[in-house]
């Protein structure tokens, strides 16, 4: 009977540290140092969304002290911590916290990996998985918002069915005109015939667009006469 190498029985154990929950330095270092100890060869890594917690950061700088070697994996990229360490036994110690999507991301593959999984805030005690599959938290997409503000001035528009059409105003230029048609019309002896208009001409419907500018040319020649008057009155005092 063949007995088995040294090798082949040496326990190469990878710790992944995960999760955001609040824990002490010492707590962290004790409960990894034992650990560590206890076996044959230890890998540390800490595995995180955008930013590490606490108590990574302080897991990796034990590995530092201590000579262990360790990496991180940003995006929680867990495909690759499994493929990397696949010849070690790998555990996970997590911060845990039932509201961190983290916490909740790692027992989802501790689950499906057959990875064991304790709780680094409570003495190292082994989360208890059911045999219901623990889903991954959703994965909300923001959508991105246009930050760009445009130094055009932004003109306003009135609407007419389905296109549109365009008010620039300019208040001086607005009144002189409106000052020299009224001038003009007050001014003019004849007034102008009134054409005939075919069947066609006074069957046509005008358009709500139509309507409201004739109305606002209508009372603007109303207030342009007015003006006009008084503004006579004044000069020949």
């Amino acid at each position: 009977m063949i007995s088995p190498s040294k090798e082949e029985t040496m326990r190469r154990v990878t710790i992944a540290v995960i999760g955001n929950a609040k824990s002490t330095r010492a707590n962290v270092e004790a409960l990894i140092t034992d650990m560590a100890d206890a076996m044959d060869s230890v890998a540390l890594a800490t595995v995180y969304k955008d930013k590490q917690s606490d108590g990574q950061i302080w897991a990796e700088q034990l590995a530092q002290d201590k000579s262990i070697p360790w990496v991180a994996y940003d995006k929680n990229d867990y495909k690759t911590l499994l493929k990397e360490h696949k010849d070690n036994e790998i555990k996970f110690f997590i911060l845990w916290d039932d509201e961190d999507p983290e916490c909740q991301l790692a027992a989802s593959v501790a689950q499906e990996n057959s990875i064991i999984a304790y709780d680094l805030t409570n003495g190292l005690m082994q989360i208890p998985f059911s045999s219901s599959t623990i889903q991954k938290p959703a994965v909300t997409e923001i959508p991105e918002i246009e930050t760009q503000v445009s130094s055009e001035p932004v003109e306003p528009q009135l609407s007419q069915g389905s296109g549109s059409r365009r008010v620039v105003l300019d208040v001086g230029e607005a009144v002189a005109t409106l000052i020299e048609g009224a001038l003009a019309s007050d001014d003019a002896e004849e007034e102008p015939e009134e054409e005939d208009l075919d069947e066609s001409e006074e069957d046509e419907t005008w358009d709500l667009g139509e309507l409201l500018e004739n109305a606002i040319e209508e009372a603007a020649r109303h207030f342009a006469r007015s003006f006009a008057d008084e503004f006579k009155k004044i000069i020949g005092k």
